[in-house]
C-alpha cells in the first residue's frame, strides 16, 4: 500500500511497508519516470533568453529538501532496497517475512569474493546485464579482490567504470549498488578504502535514481555516523558530494590522470592560488567537488564581508595564462576542477563585477582588493574620466593619492617617471608632463599627506564619483549604427547597456538589460580582424538589433551573461 505524506511543504508518495513491494519485473520499466523528475540546474542560455528569465543558481528549496532528507527510522536500508529490487531476492519469496529471508537478503548487499553472474538489478535488456557483470569484474580488480589484467593500471579501472556511467545512465543504480555491496562488511581494509574512493567519485559525478536516492542517502548517513570507523570522513564527503550533485548537477569532465593518481594516494585536496586585484594572492585548498560558491564565500569571509548580497557582487574567473582577456566567469554552481586544466595554464582570479552594496573599509584586505581593482581599471582605460578643462587636475589628484598609497612615500614628491606611471595609458600622450608636474607641486603645498590606507580609500571614493563608475567599459572598433562615431565605448552595469561617444562621452544608446532577448558572438569578418557581438533587444512588437566589433568580444559576452545571472537573484 501507499499513502500520501507531506514533507517540506510538498506532497510525495512513500511506501508504508517496504516488504510488501513485489520485486520489479524489469528495473527500468518500474522506474521509467524517475529520470524526468530529477532536479537539474535551471538556466536560460543567452541565445534563447527572454524577459522571463530564471535564476541559474539554486538554493535548497523545499523540493530539494524533501528529496535529499535522510529517511528516519529503520526503513530505507540497502537490505530493504535489495528486498524490493534485487533479482536474487525473487528466489527467496518462499521464505518471505522470516528471519531466514532477512538473513539471506542481507547477504546480497555484503562484500563478496566471487564475481556476480548476472546484474544485481533485473534488466530485460541483455546488453545492460552483460555490461553490469563486466563492470563488477572491473570493480573487483580495482579494489584488489581480483587480479588485474596484464599492464592494466588502477586509474584505467576507474576510468572504465566512470565512462560506463557516462554512457549508460540506466546503469547508475546498478553501479551504485555494486560499490555499496563491496564496501559493506569488507574484511580487507585496503579493498574497502578503494571502494569508498570510487564511491566518492560516483556521488560527485552521477546521481542515483529517485528510487535509489533515499536508500543511498540513508546508507551514507549510517556510514558516517560512527566516528571510530575508517570510512567515517569519506562517507561525510560522499554525502556532501551527493547533495551538491543534486543541486547543481555533477562535474562535466572526468578527472585528469594526475588528479586521479593523487586521489589514489589519499590526497583529496589540492593547493590553489587565487590571484586577487592589486597583486594579492589568496592561498587555499580545494577538493575534487568544490564549487565556486564555496570558494567565493571563503574569500569574502577573509575580506570581512558578511552580507550574502555583497558576496554575489564578486565573480571568480578562469583565465588562460596565454589569454590577454579577463577570462571566463565561473558560475556559483560550477565545479572549479572543470576549469583547472592538467597543463596548469589556467589561473583563477577574483573581481568585483557589480556595485550594488555600499563599500565599507573596515578590513585591510577588503580595502587593498578594491583599491587594486579600481586602480587597474583606471590606469587601463576601463574607467572614463570627465572630458573637460579640469581633467588634468583630476589626473594629478589621483596621481598624488596613488603616490601616498605607497608605504613611506608621504614625504616625497613623485618623479616624472612615477607621474607617468600614475597616469592612464590612454591619456599619457595628451596630457603635458610639465603641466602635470606643476599641478602636483601645487597640490603637495596645500594638502596634508595621508597614510597609505587612507589614501587608498580616498582614491576609490574619488573614482566612484566619476560618471561611468560601476560600468564595465570596453572599447568598440566598429558598430552597426552609422550615426555613432568610432572608436566608441560600450558599458554594462547591473541595469543597462550603454554606448558612449568616444570624443564627447555623450550616451548614444541605452539598452535596459530586461529588454535583452538574446545575443551571440561573431567570428572576425576578415583574417586578423576583431571578433564581434550581436545583440537582439526590445519587445516582440518592436524588435531591434545591434552588432559591434571589438577585440574583447568574448569577455564582453561573458560579462553580460554573468551580470544577468547575478541580477536575476534579486
Amino acid at each position: 500500500g501507499w499513502q500520501f505524506g507531506s514533507t517540506g511543504g510538498r506532497c510525495g508518495l512513500f511506501p508504508t511497508s517496504l516488504v510488501q513491494l513485489a520485486p520489479a519485473i524489469d528495473y527500468l520499466s518500474s522506474s521509467m519516470d524517475r529520470r524526468g523528475e530529477q532536479r537539474k540546474s535551471t538556466r536560460v542560455p543567452p541565445e534563447s533568453r527572454n524577459t522571463s528569465r530564471e535564476s541559474s543558481v539554486l538554493s535548497l528549496t523545499p523540493e530539494a529538501t524533501s528529496t535529499m532528507l535522510v529517511p528516519a527510522g529503520d526503513h530505507y536500508t540497502m537490505t530493504d532496497f535489495a528486498t524490493a529490487y534485487f533479482r536474487e531476492a525473487q528466489s527467496l519469496q518462499g521464505l518471505k517475512g522470516t528471519s531466514a529471508e532477512k538473513k539471506n537478503v542481507a547477504e546480497l548487499v555484503r562484500h563478496t569474493k566471487v564475481p556476480i553472474q548476472a546484474s544485481l538489478l533485473r534488466y530485460s535488456d541483455s546488453e545492460l546485464n552483460e555490461l553490469a557483470v563486466k563492470n563488477f569484474q572491473t570493480l573487483m580488480r580495482f579494489m584488489g579482490d581480483q587480479p588485474k589484467h596484464k599492464h592494466q593500471a588502477e586509474v584505467q579501472c576507474i576510468y572504465e567504470i566512470l565512462q560506463l556511467c557516462k554512457e549508460k545512465e540506466n546503469l547508475h543504480d546498478e553501479i551504485y549498488c555494486q560499490v555499496i555491496k563491496q564496501v559493506t562488511h569488507n574484511p580487507q581494509q585496503e579493498s574497502e578504502l578503494r571502494g569508498w574512493l570510487l564511491l566518492n567519485l560516483l556521488t560527485g559525478y552521477f546521481l542515483p535514481s529517485k528510487i535509489l536516492m533515499p536508500y543511498a542517502t540513508k546508507f551514507l548517513q549510517l556510514a558516517s555516523s560512527d566516528p571510530s570507523s575508517t570510512h567515517h570522513d569519506i562517507a561525510k564527503i560522499c554525502q556532501s558530494n551527493l547533495r551538491k550533485n543534486f543541486l547543481y548537477g555533477g562535474r562535466r569532465h572526468l578527472p585528469f590522470p594526475v588528479e586521479m593518481e593523487a586521489l589514489l594516494k589519499g590526497h583529496g585536496a589540492r593547493r590553489l592560488v587565487v590571484l586577487m586585484p592589486g597583486g594579492l594572492e589568496y592561498l587555499t585548498r580545494i577538493r575534487t567537488f568544490t564549487v565556486a560558491k564555496e570558494l567565493l564565500q571563503e574569500i569574502c569571509e577573509q575580506m570581512g564581508i558578511g552580507e550574502q548580497q555583497e558576496t554575489l557582487d564578486f565573480v571568480l574567473f578562469a583565465v588562460r595564462i596565454d589569454d590577454k582577456n579577463l577570462g571566463k566567469p565561473i558560475k556559483l554552481e560550477e565545479y572549479l576542477h572543470d576549469y583547472l586544466l592538467e597543463d596548469k595554464l589556467v589561473t583563477v582570479t577574483l573581481r568585483r563585477l557589480i556595485w550594488r552594496t555600499p563599500l565599507h573599509f573596515d578590513n585591510q584586505v577588503y580595502t587593498d582588493v578594491h583599491y587594486g581593482q579600481v586602480l587597474w581599471d583606471y590606469l587601463n582605460g576601463r574607467i572614463l574620466l570627465n572630458q573637460n578643462k579640469e581633467m588634468e587636475m583630476q589626473v594629478c589628484l589621483l596621481a598624488m593619492l596613488q603616490h601616498w598609497a605607497k608605504v613611506e612615500q608621504q614625504s616625497s614628491a613623485p618623479s616624472r617617471e612615477e607621474l607617468k606611471a600614475y597616469t592612464p595609458k590612454s591619456l599619457q600622450a595628451s596630457i603635458s608632463p610639465k603641466a602635470l608636474h606643476s599641478h602636483m607641486a601645487t597640490l603637495l603645498r596645500t594638502r596634508q599627506p595621508l597614510q597609505p590606507q587612507d589614501a587608498k580609500v580616498q582614491f576609490i571614493e574619488h573614482v566612484m564619483k566619476l560618471p561611468f563608475f560601476g560600468y564595465s567599459i570596453f572599447t568598440v572598433e566598429r558598430i552597426s549604427d552609422d550615426t555613432i562615431p568610432v572608436p566608441c565605448f560600450f558599458g554594462v552595469n547591473k541595469e543597462e547597456i550603454i554606448v558612449v561617444d568616444g570624443t564627447t562621452q555623450e550616451v548614444s544608446r541605452v539598452v535596459p538589460l530586461k529588454e535583452l532577448q538574446r545575443m551571440r558572438t561573431l567570428r572576425p569578418m576578415s583574417d586578423g580582424g576583431p571578433p564581434g557581438l550581436e545583440l537582439h533587444y526590445g519587445s516582440p512588437e518592436s524588435p531591434r538589433a545591434l552588432w559591434l566589433e571589438l577585440s574583447q568580444a568574448k569577455e564582453l559576452y561573458h560579462t553580460i551573461v554573468v551580470i544577468l545571472d547575478k541580477t536575476e537573484l534579486q
